[in-house]
């Protein structure tokens, strides 16, 4: 009897694991910008979905999303008339086939209104999300940000070198006057700012091969 439930148990961890690293995903990623633009609102990893309803919340004196258009899904609505509210709904369906995979809900346009350095959370409500049986889909939502600049330029002053990387350290060792900007310090992109984001930037600044791209 051991030797046959080894096996099962096996099978069964393996397919949790696999199922548990396919979870759909609902983001809109981190945009770094001076200027006007647009960005792509994605539903990943997705089985037979039919209809999706997205509420993005977000600062209107940093930001404002100017327009929706249609995505993947052939019936739309997009209501942008409350963006100077700090908010905007996407909804979409399919009465014919559902979509599986990687789905484009919307193409949102977004423009800049506050100042350099300044930066807003583009936060993601799932308000509907579900197959061609009504049946709800769970999903794992990724909020996104706008940064009004450069990936790296913490000092707000339009240029990405080693004065950026000094800035960070003293960020991380908590002295007064350098605190860390979300988003800009994480030139990584690992999701944290620690002090390999300092060494990252500095080898970027310098023009080490394999730092080039700021993520």
């Amino acid at each position: 009897m051991s030797r046959i439930a080894v096996p099962i148990v096996s099978l069964f961890l393996i397919s949790f694991f696999i199922l548990a690293g396919s979870a759909t995903t609902v983001t809109i990623g981190d945009i770094f910008s001076e200027s006007e633009v647009t960005t792509s609102l994605m539903i990943n990893d997705v089985t037979d979905l039919a209809t999706a309803s997205v509420k993005i919340t977000f600062e209107p004196s940093v930001i404002l999303i100017t327009s929706a258009k249609k995505g993947d899904l052939p019936s739309f609505i997009a209501n942008v008339e409350r963006a100077d509210e700090g908010w905007v709904k996407i909804g979409a369906c399919t009465t014919g086939d559902s979509l599986s995979g990687n789905v484009k809900l919307a193409d949102l346009t977004i423009a800049p209104t506050g100042n350099y350095g300044e930066i807003s959370d583009l936060t993601l409500t799932v308000e509907t999300l579900s197959d061609s049986g009504f049946k709800t889909i769970d999903a794992d939502v990724i909020d996104g940000f706008f940064y009004i600049g450069m990936n790296g330029d913490v000092t707000v002053d339009r240029i990405v070198d080693i004065a950026d990387s000094e800035y960070i350290a003293k960020g991380i060792a908590g002295i007064a006057g350098y605190e860390l900007k979300e988003g800009a310090s994480d030139v990584n992109g690992d999701g944290i700012v620690d002090a390999y984001d300092c060494v990252y930037l500095a080898r970027h600044a310098a023009g080490i091969s394999g730092y080039e791209e700021l993520k």
